[in-house]
This record gives C-alpha cells, structure tokens and sequence, in this order.
C-alpha cells in the first residue's frame, strides 16, 4: 500500500484523530552525529550560542572545554533499537546528552530546563546542515534536569544534565 493511500486511509478510519504524514522521503543513514543534529536545533532556537561566535552560552558538540563556566555540551549517547521493518530499514532512536555548567546554580537549572522545555515542543522539524537535510521528529526526555554537583577541580562550576533519545532521520 503506498504512502499516498495511507495518508488517506488512516485518518478516514480514525475520523481524523490520527493522521499520517510522511515529511520526505527517508534515508537510510547519517552522515553526521545526532548530537550535531540536536545542537544546530537548540542554536537556531537561540536557547544556545556556537562557540565561533564567541557569545554567551556556547554549545559544543562532544567535548567540555574548560574555558568558561557558563555553557554547554552535547553528546552521543547510548539509543535504543525500536526493531526493523521487513524491508531491511531498522527503526532505533539515538541517545543524547546535554550537559550545561554554570557558576550560578539556578542559571544553570534554568538554562537546562528552557532547552528540555523546547525538545518538548518537537514535532517534524527540518534541519539543514552542510546542503543536507534532516528531520527530526521528537525527542524524548528521561526526566528533569539533574544535578552533578560542583565539578572536579573547580571551586564554584556546577553541573547540570538531562538525557533523550531523539527520533530523527535524512531526508
């Protein structure tokens, strides 16, 4: 059955409580990290700045530079393998971490908390990095914000992470 006759089947069926939409065609693999996905995401939302930029709140992919103490990283974590499709296409959401330190404990809760409260918001938004272009169509949050504590070797930095998976795709 093809996309276009799902697309009208589903909601006819349902009276019009569940609809399909298909954003794209899908493609089978990445050709970058979904943190860097994510991240463009929350830098185009201005809730973080690029670090080329030399603005506040920096976001840098995978790795946590000792440079300044309000800012943030995003990593690549452990995802989940949903299944795979008869056609061969596996179905799996990536893992993510966000980590944002700040000398000021409730500025760092609430940057945090700003940046969970708008993955919430995350329904088939395009991305487009380098003339490539990805959807992602949501992310999903483990819980609130958590607190590290004051990072090692520092008198006054403290941690904050909060951990998703995200559900995204090449188009």
């Amino acid at each position: 059955m093809g996309y276009e006759l799902i697309s009208k089947v589903i909601p006819s069926v349902t009276g019009g409580l569940f609809d399909f939409n298909l954003v794209g065609e899908v493609v089978d693999s990445l050709l970058i990290s979904p943190a860097t996905v994510l991240a463009e995401y929350i830098r185009q939302e201005l809730l973080m700045t690029d670090p080329a930029d030399s603005s506040d709140w920096p976001l840098y992919i995978s790795y946590f530079p000792d440079v300044k103490t309000e800012m943030g990283a995003i990593y690549d974590t452990t995802g989940i393998k949903l299944g795979r499709h008869m056609d061969g296409e596996v179905i799996q959401e990536y893992g993510i971490q966000i980590k944002i330190s700040s000398d000021v404990h409730n500025d760092g809760w609430a940057k945090l908390e700003a940046i969970n409260a708008e993955l919430d918001t995350i329904i088939n938004e395009e991305i487009s990095i380098d003339d490539e272009d990805y959807v992602i169509r949501f992310v999903t949050r483990n819980g609130p914000p958590i607190y590290l504590g004051v990072e090692d070797g520092t008198k006054k930095r403290k941690l904050f992470i909060s951990n998703c998976v995200i559900n995204l795709y090449r188009i």
